[in-house]
């Protein structure tokens, strides 16, 4: 049932610890009864830290700190319900592409907890990250999804992504080895 609920984008601080701690255990308990979900899309690597960590290494990538080999200046936005300030969502905008994320990641990268979808936050979600591509100068936007994500792939149709055909993963995540993505770019030059 889809709903409009406004958002807002938040960076992400020690003030939402306990509901980051929550966004990360719902998807661990999803991803472990699904062989579908491989990862937590536009969140960075908090699978894989402690939340502290996490928000430490957000505000390093966001000023380009402490990048990894391979990875790019980027900024972690929470999606918080302006009604009662819930976190329904995680969006990352990275700064500019790799070869890779040409190909696979794109510019953003986002996902909604499991008890939030089909609410229309990611569509909010996605129009507001693209704003923040505005103010960092961003005319040409690369958003993906996996080819069997219909509801990734409407959002970002519905925010104006223009199919640029498909592409097979070879990233890091094993899980994902030969999966097809759905390749977007969203111009907002005009």
């Amino acid at each position: 049932m889809k709903m409009n609920i406004e958002i807002k984008l938040v960076l992400p601080t020690n003030e939402f610890v306990t509901q980051i701690e929550e966004y990360k255990r719902k998807f661990l308990d999803e991803k472990s009864g699904s062989v579908a979900l491989q990862s937590m899309p536009g969140c960075g690597n908090l699978e894989k830290q402690t939340v502290d960590e996490w928000i430490a290494e957000c505000n390093d990538h966001s000023f380009g700190r402490n990048l990894p080999d391979g990875y790019v200046s980027a900024t972690q936005f929470i999606a918080m319900r302006k009604a009662d300030s819930k976190l329904v969502g995680m969006i990352q905008v990275r700064h500019k592409l790799t070869p890779f994320l040409e190909r696979i990641g794109g510019h953003i990268g986002y996902s909604i907890a499991p008890d939030e979808r089909r609410k229309g936050y990611a569509t909010q979600m996605l129009t507001l990250a693209l704003d923040k591509c505005r103010e960092l100068g961003i005319e040409r936007v690369r958003v993906t999804c996996i080819k069997e994500n219909i509801a990734s792939a409407k959002v970002i149709q519905n925010c104006g992504g223009k199919f640029d055909g498909e592409a097979e993963y070879d990233g890091e995540f094993p899980q994902n080895k030969g999966k097809i993505f759905y390749r977007y770019w969203i111009d907002l030059a005009k």
